[in-house]
């Protein structure tokens, strides 16, 4: 709801759907300088704090503070990802424990929201920021605690198969964008690898491993860059690629002599890459014609050069 608010009213959001987006997006960066970043820095000042290491140079207590990050702010975050599998996920998501609740002390209404089918409720952003973060918490944490990369997995193989059963029978998507949330996640990715290497470059400096520490640093440019370069080269057609868009880039012209056969393959090929971007159905599977009202269809066409059929006056009126 906080995310929400700010984004109607502070986002210069022209739609409903744009401020759906630029909740999402302050969402994931709450997480990341509040909850993460934030949470990991106090927690390294603190403990220098508590053992009595504020008197002495400032080069030993940046070395313990580094010290922490294997054990104290690995530990925490590896209790966080245990308890979404283990407690969270079952119970939230999979059992909807909300519904019976409501039900119990009588909220009608509310139980009804959460409860799937039908016209079903919106996807909660914690199912893209949870994601998010526990891919985070990899790319960051695992090169100093490994341990974390385990438990990470666990995460993923178990919420894979509970999105994919949510997607299809308890969620209902308010927008059919044909993919806006693939830039979000991109940048969530992106991110995250650049939060890991500076991170990783910190500790390295406050061991006064210098060598380490510049290999570490050396890959955030290059990163930095391949992300400009690909948002300038790819994401304004991305985001306004369509069927029609898609046809005519790839050289569709009704003046070059085609067959039936070969049109309705490159439908399908169009309609399969158009529903492969939308994240919902991606992650659902199956045959789905939900994204259009009226399906696109490959109609006979004058030029076409089948010789076993004759060919197709479209001009012609039916008798």
């Amino acid at each position: 709801v906080m995310f929400k608010s700010i984004a109607n009213f502070g986002s210069n959001a022209t739609s409903v759907a744009v401020a759906e987006k630029a909740a999402l997006s302050y969402y994931w960066w709450f997480m990341v300088c509040t909850a993460f970043t934030g949470s990991s820095l106090m927690t390294m000042v603190l403990n220098a704090i508590n053992e009595g290491q504020v008197a002495n140079s400032v080069t030993e207590v940046l070395i313990e503070i580094a010290g922490t990050i294997p054990t104290q702010v690995s530990s925490t975050w590896i209790n966080w990802i245990i308890v979404r599998t283990t407690m969270t996920l079952p119970l939230q998501y999979m059992l909807q424990v909300n519904t019976f609740l409501f039900r119990c002390i009588g909220w009608k209404c509310c139980a009804r929201c959460v409860v799937g089918g039908g016209p079903g409720g919106p996807i909660p952003y914690r199912i893209y920021i949870d994601s998010g973060v526990v891919f985070l918490c990899i790319v960051t944490l695992a090169p100093a605690s490994p341990l974390v990369a385990p438990f990470a997995l666990l995460y993923f193989l178990y919420c894979a198969p509970l999105w994919r059963r949510n997607c299809l029978f308890v969620y209902r998507p308010k927008f059919d964008s044909g993919g806006s949330r693939w830039p979000f996640l991109s940048e969530v990715f992106i991110w995250s690898i650049v939060v890991g290497q500076i991170l990783l470059t910190t500790m390295m400096a406050l061991k006064e491993a210098v060598g380490p520490a510049i290999f570490a640093a050396l890959p955030i440019i290059p990163t930095l860059l391949f992300r400009k370069m690909s948002r300038h080269r790819f994401l304004k057609s991305y985001m306004d690629a369509g069927l029609l868009q898609t046809s005519l880039l790839d050289g569709w012209d009704t003046a070059v002599p085609t067959d039936m056969e070969k049109r309705e393959e490159f439908r399908q090929f169009l309609v399969d890459s158009h529903k492969a971007a939308y994240i919902p159905i991606c992650i659902a599977g199956g045959a789905s014609t939900i994204l259009t009202a009226e399906p696109a269809l490959s109609m006979p066409h004058e030029k076409d050069a089948n010789m076993d059929l004759p060919p197709v006056n479209i001009n012609a009126v039916p008798n």
